[in-house]
């Protein structure tokens, strides 16, 4: 059986952390390999993971900031000088508003292998989707959702289907509660909901846990994974920031996250 399956390669947020890394997602749906998110060492941990980058066949960022951001450029730079290695197939870039403009900004910095980097970039931002990666009998959907974080932040849903079967993932990036989280997450099977701050710790565009309980039941996702901890949250412990999800979301499955889990659809 092909697999849909969704690995965590970073869980922590810009504290650096030996455990954890800076938010980055992966989505394996048959032959499809979606990048969600690269903070800066995301390189580093797929490589410990065993995922390898020539796979992968899209990048989507969920906004501008370097612990979701800065490891876009190094990627490029290795997918295009990796020893041994030499890139045909085309790469998609998704992003927020005004993503496109962004890579040009870089490209004027650092030269035309930015948006030239020896093999086809597809760049597609947030009003272009849904779009639509298909290959063999597996197809990925991929819609963006605005959320109450930096101006130009969005969240992902994706729709991964393949061999017949069929699985809504989302994914809030950094966001605060709000009706767009919601939507955005509403009947998924897979929430990937960040949790940064302890409750009574509020921060402006960020979730707590009893936040992230409230969205989850809101929206009845059927399973719930949580990362991007700071530490006021760390500080809490597994049981403490479950129970306090658990005091809204009753149903589902909770997965508190660390770099490398894995969870097979």
């Amino acid at each position: 059986m092909k697999p849909i399956r969704y690995t965590m390669i970073g869980s922590g947020t810009l504290v650096p952390d030996i455990e954890r890394g800076t938010a980055s997602h992966h989505l394996q749906c048959g032959d499809i390999h979606v990048l969600v998110d690269l903070g800066f060492g995301t390189l580093r941990r797929m490589t410990g993971l065993g995922l390898p980058l020539g796979a992968l066949d899209v990048v989507a960022i969920s906004h501008r900031h370097q612990d979701h951001f800065a490891d876009l450029l190094p990627l490029l730079f290795t997918l295009r000088h990796l020893p041994g290695e030499r890139r045909v197939e085309p790469l998609a870039l998704v992003g927020y508003p005004d993503f496109g403009a962004d890579l040009d900004r870089l490209e004027n910095i650092f030269g035309d292998w930015v948006i030239d980097p020896g093999f086809p970039l597809d760049v597609w931002e947030a009003a272009d989707t849904p779009i639509e990666i298909e290959r063999d009998d597996a197809v990925v959907e991929i819609n963006a959702y605005p959320v109450v974080h930096s101006p130009e932040a969005v969240g992902y849903r994706f729709t991964l289907g393949v061999a017949g079967r069929e699985v809504v993932v989302a994914y809030t990036g950094d966001t605060e509660e709000s009706e767009e989280a919601i939507a955005l997450a509403r009947d998924a099977d897979l929430l990937i909901a960040e949790c940064s701050v302890a409750d009574g710790l509020q921060a402006p565009g960020h979730m707590t846990p009893r936040a992230v309980g409230r969205v989850a039941a809101a929206a009845a996702v059927k399973r719930l994974a949580v990362a991007h901890f700071y530490p006021s949250v760390l500080a809490l412990g597994w049981d403490e920031i479950e129970r306090r999800i658990r005091e809204a979301y009753h149903h589902g499955p909770i997965e508190l996250g660390a770099d490398g889990l894995e969870i097979d659809l």
